[in-house]
């Protein structure tokens, strides 16, 4: 076997495809520029982990199940002018996860909180964070298959290894008591433990109307409040406004 073909063996073997992909590229731009055996090797690794950081962060994003990609470049901040978009570009370094804070958007149907949430979520996997999405009723759901199922504390441990839940929609379908208490007992599991961004179109002061009794959702609250960042988001929804803007064409 020449030298070429054992290489290429090897490379496999080790499972370090870019190496594999790129020798003969950089050898070849290395004999024309003259570089040293230790700056021919340094290419090689360095496109290596920039191909195996790509991939992780594609696994992360896979992982967190987002319904839709949404990045903070296509949120029309002029749209929504009640938005502090400083506010927002510092959140979108998510410093906020490594605090163990919560993020909590409140404003009528319409108008960003699910692109926010999902802007900022997809932002926290390419930087190396663990994030799981999903909307409030469909979390509820999950949960009480898993308690119905005896694997509650399973699926509790499952969810906090993720350093940011997204519980996208609270507030649109009420729950019963055993679905209140569930989603109490995460929200209490993640408390000061780690991060959930919240999206809701009701202010504090009627989610009872959503959790089966006042007490629970006073207790939901106090933990989500406590370290948390609240966005509070005025205007018109901007499907609506897209509508009109059809109409009038």
């Amino acid at each position: 076997m020449n030298e070429d073909l054992l290489l290429e063996e090897h490379l496999k073997i080790l499972k370090l495809p870019s190496f594999l992909n790129s020798y003969q590229r950089l050898a070849s731009e290395s004999s024309r520029g003259n570089r040293s055996y230790t700056e021919f090797l340094a290419c090689l690794a360095e496109e290596e982990v920039l191909r195996r950081q790509e991939n992780a962060i594609q696994r992360r994003i896979k992982a967190a199940k987002f319904p839709v990609l949404k990045t903070l470049d296509t949120f029309d901040f002029a749209a929504q002018p009640s938005l502090n978009k400083k506010e927002i570009l510092q959140l979108y370094d998510c410093h906020f996860i490594d605090d163990k804070m919560n993020l909590i958007f409140v404003g009528p149907c319409g108008t960003g909180k699910t692109h926010l949430s999902i802007a900022i979520g997809l932002k926290a996997c390419t930087k190396g964070y663990k994030v799981f999405c999903d909307t409030a009723a469909s979390l509820i759901n999950n949960l009480m298959e898993a308690k119905n199922e005896y694997r509650f504390s399973k699926k509790l441990k499952q969810l906090s290894g993720f350093d940011l839940i997204i519980c996208d929609e609270l507030g649109y379908i009420p729950f019963d008591r055993q679905g209140t208490d569930l989603l109490f007992q995460l929200v209490a599991a993640r408390y000061e433990q780690g991060s959930m961004i919240i999206t809701t179109n009701l202010p504090f002061s009627d989610w009872s109307n959503v959790f089966h009794d006042s007490a629970t959702a006073a207790a939901v609250i106090d933990r989500l409040v406590h370290h948390s960042v609240i966005v509070q988001i005025k205007g018109e929804s901007f499907r609506l406004a897209s509508k009109v803007s059809e109409k009038q064409q």
